[in-house]
């Protein structure tokens, strides 16, 4: 399916069905529990000034200003998520730590060394080209500055008919451009980083209990209502579930930290 079609319940793409049908604000793999780990690999202080790279609705940035009052800077492709980011930071009332712009993860529109630190979740699998991005990301951190990625993971080479499954049975297009945790850290080294740390992680589903951590309690009951009445909704979600439970060999995530 290409990026022009029509994004329907059935075939659009498995991050755009959760967020645009799904409702959920929290698509990376880990959740919350994968940000906040990997918050704990650096020193965020006052006086920091990260930028969070396909920053979607803004939760993770809110999250890392309010934790530690360091100023963060989002930034995403849609137009329509940097507005509800926005939105939702006005909301949380950290404005004065917090603003979001349009952008291209390809062409950051900012200076050689402008920032501290950069934090990107389930971006690269999104981008044509994930070297550029890497290469983008470290241009525009300091020297010493680290940047941290959180990326869906193969835990083994898939074979092509695990592959064709993943297209054809549950329309992650995307997961085109997973790598295995080795092969991401090789695109990290490709990119001259003086230091690569990587957590590895195998997929864990926490159900009700997961989505109330990493949604709240409000969005979760508006992601449970379209659940239950919406049964084209609730078709597809129960699919999903069914696959990635069925082959836990092949997924994992895992957390890449490296210094620049």
């Amino acid at each position: 399916m290409s990026k022009s079609e029509e994004c329907t319940i059935e075939k659009c793409d498995i991050f755009d069905f959760m967020a645009q049908h799904v409702g959920l604000s929290v698509l990376h793999p880990g959740g919350f529990e994968a940000t906040s780990e990997l918050a704990k690999r650096w020193d965020f202080e006052e006086d920091k000034k990260i930028i969070d790279i396909a920053c979607g609705k803004g939760t993770t940035a809110i999250y890392l200003a309010r934790r530690f009052g360091c100023r963060v800077i989002g930034i995403d492709f849609s137009e329509r998520l940097i507005e509800e980011a926005k939105y939702l930071a006005k909301r949380k009332k950290v404005e004065n730590l917090v603003s979001f712009q349009v952008a291209d993860a390809l062409n950051l529109p900012f200076f050689e060394g402008e920032f501290d630190g950069a934090v990107s979740q389930a971006m690269l699998v999104l981008v044509d080209d994930k070297k550029k991005a890497i290469k983008e990301t470290m241009r525009v951190i300091k020297p010493g500055g680290k940047a941290g990625w959180v990326e869906l993971s193969w835990k083994k080479e898939p074979t092509k008919e695990f592959l064709d499954k993943v297209s054809n049975e549950i329309c992650a297009y995307c997961m085109a451009n997973v790598e295995i945790f080795e092969g991401w850290k090789a695109l990290f080294l490709e990119a001259v980083f003086k230091k690569i740390d990587v957590l590895q992680f195998s997929m864990n589903f926490q159900g009700m209990r997961g989505m109330l951590r990493d949604e709240g309690f409000t969005n979760s009951c508006k992601v449970m209502f379209r659940y239950l009445t919406n049964t084209r909704i609730r078709k597809r979600m129960t699919s999903l579930d069914r696959f990635f439970r069925a082959h836990p060999e092949y997924f994992g995530y895992g957390l890449y930290v490296c210094t620049k």
